[in-house]
């Protein structure tokens, strides 16, 4: 966990054109963004990816700066994630 890894935040959005609306603010963040739907749940998310050091206050900060961005059009975190350095 010293290295950098990509990591993945989740952002939950209410519909496509709010998951891409989020994903423009947070990519002047210097994320790579994506807006994808649930086959299953028929939900919006907004991926946010970043290649970082996964420090636990570092991750956190992360989480409340997405939220923060994203609720303006509706949008809340829901989580993160990392395949790690494969």
């Amino acid at each position: 966990m010293s290295k950098p890894m990509a990591m993945d935040f989740f952002v939950a959005v209410p519909s496509e054109e709010a998951g891409n609306q989020a994903a423009s603010k947070i990519g002047t963040l210097g994320f790579e963004t994506s807006v994808e739907k649930d086959a299953e749940t028929n939900g919006w998310t907004c991926y946010c990816s970043k290649s970082l050091i996964p420090h636990y206050e570092d991750v956190v900060r992360i989480e409340n700066q997405l939220d923060e961005f994203s609720k303006p059009f509706g949008g809340s975190i829901d989580g993160f994630g990392t395949f790690g350095n494969v």
